[in-house]
């Protein structure tokens, strides 16, 4: 087991006693704000819904990058074969809400605004739905950035091909088993189930990029536009 495991951390019997009976609350600050993590810092009700979901998006992609890097840096200990799961699960639901705020985002500027993109949990719906709003906000914009956001949708859906290549059950990397208390794929295989760390560690950079990017063309538009509303009648 890895040396930074929770298992070999110590703790005090007495704590043990005092929380049984009353547990203090975590939401409150610390006397550190540097130890201190703010839930509505970075999203709050005068954020849009779409970006809101960017920005969480946001913070999946850079957990999963930031444990990626750690084990990048020093896998003697093999953390990578339980951090795996926490990194993979976060850049699926990253992928999930990000195609999710695009589509919502392309909506407003096709005509057609929806507010609950439908897909659920299922990435590989919700690329095939963002293509679809894209290749339609392409038609109505013929232009190199458009051309740009067709390629870079591409990208994504390619990244997700590879993951249902293996599974079209986006819980892997949540539970050993699906709800019918099967064993995923890696349990069910005698041999090694292996992921090319170095290589998921170039490919999320790229997907992200792609996805950031696809969101950022239509959001600019939507912004540029109420900016000019709101310059004609205030």
């Amino acid at each position: 087991m890895y040396k930074d495991s929770i298992e070999f951390c110590d703790f005090s019997t007495d704590e043990v006693e005092a929380y049984s009976k009353s547990m203090p609350t975590i939401f409150k600050d610390n006397i550190d704000i540097d130890k201190t993590a703010i839930l509505n810092w970075r999203i709050d009700e005068f954020t849009t819904q779409r970006r809101q979901l960017v920005v969480m998006g946001d913070a999946f992609f850079s957990a999963a990058y930031n444990l990626l890097n750690q084990c990048l840096n020093d896998n003697h200990d093999k953390k990578a074969d339980a951090w795996i799961f926490p990194i993979m699960f976060n850049i699926v639901h990253g992928i999930e809400i990000y195609l999710k705020g695009i589509i919502m985002c392309i909506s407003i500027v096709t005509g057609n605004e929806i507010k609950k993109p439908e897909g659920a949990h299922n990435i590989k719906q919700l690329s095939q739905t963002a293509k679809k709003y894209i290749l339609k906000y392409k038609t109505t914009n013929k232009n190199d950035t458009t051309d740009q956001m067709w390629t870079a949708i591409k990208v994504v859906e390619k990244f997700i091909d590879n993951i249902y290549d293996k599974t079209s059950d986006m819980t892997f990397a949540r539970y050993p088993m699906d709800k019918q208390f099967v064993g995923h794929f890696y349990i069910q295989l005698k041999e090694n189930v292996s992921i090319d760390l170095e290589l998921l560690h170039k490919q999320i950079i790229i997907v992200y990029k792609m996805l950031n990017f696809i969101f950022d063309v239509p959001e600019l538009e939507v912004e540029l536009t109420e900016q000019m509303l709101s310059d004609l009648y205030y």
